[in-house]
């Protein structure tokens, strides 16, 4: 990107934050953040799920494209996430859509077979707008924090069990993530400091295996 166009991008990015109502909840719609950061963003990877995905730290660029974060709280597999990425990234097609999303649908108790649907729905859609799918299996709970809810890590095994054949049907990879430690979240659900490492590095790994393997 020229440095006239990044002077031009980042005039539209201060206007929108001037005119913005300040306050309480005065930021921006995320989606409105999100078609931003992907307006100019060439052969983009867009990583796209929940909250979890929304606070990770993720590498500005991987395999000479950019990472765009795409994370949106509270989204589930049923979300529309689809509709919203189409509107975000017009007509251009990404390098890499990588969705990690189950945490959200386990707290509803949706069944397997509804998760495996809805996913499957939602990997067809993004389809269109990329040629490289991969789906990230789900973290783990710690049972008696604040955020566990309803869910229950029978749920979230029982996703993750799913996980391959959702992917394999899509024609995606499946991004592991590795044992978490003791402390691995900050309330049940969310990761904490040493959470998110293992979960980015995951995360980076995978779409470094999946898109530029040799380098």
């Amino acid at each position: 990107m020229s440095g006239v166009r990044i002077g031009i991008v980042a005039s539209l990015l201060l206007c929108v934050w001037l005119v913005w109502p300040k306050g309480e909840n005065s930021a921006p719609p995320r989606p409105l953040l999100i078609k931003s950061a992907l307006k100019d963003a060439k052969d983009p990877i867009v990583v796209l799920g929940d909250s979890i995905v929304r606070q990770a730290q993720l590498p500005r660029s991987l395999c000479k494209r950019p990472v765009i974060n795409a994370g949106i709280d509270g989204s589930t597999t049923s979300s529309g996430l689809d509709g919203m990425l189409k509107k975000a990234i017009g007509d251009k097609k990404a390098a890499l859509i990588v969705v990690s999303l189950g945490m959200n649908d386990a707290e509803t108790a949706d069944s397997v077979e509804s998760y495996r649907k809805n996913y499957t729905a939602l990997l067809t859609a993004l389809k269109t707008m990329t040629s490289r799918l991969a789906v990230v299996a789900i973290s783990s709970l710690e049972a008696g924090k604040p955020e566990v809810g309803h869910r229950t890590q029978q749920g979230i095994d029982g996703y993750n069990g799913a996980l391959p054949d959702i992917a394999r049907e899509a024609g995606a990879s499946v991004i592991s993530l590795t044992p978490m430690p003791a402390g691995f979240t900050s309330d049940g659900v969310h990761l904490s400091a040493s959470g998110a490492a293992i979960w980015n590095k995951a995360i980076s790994d995978g779409i470094t295996a999946t898109l530029c393997p040799n380098g």
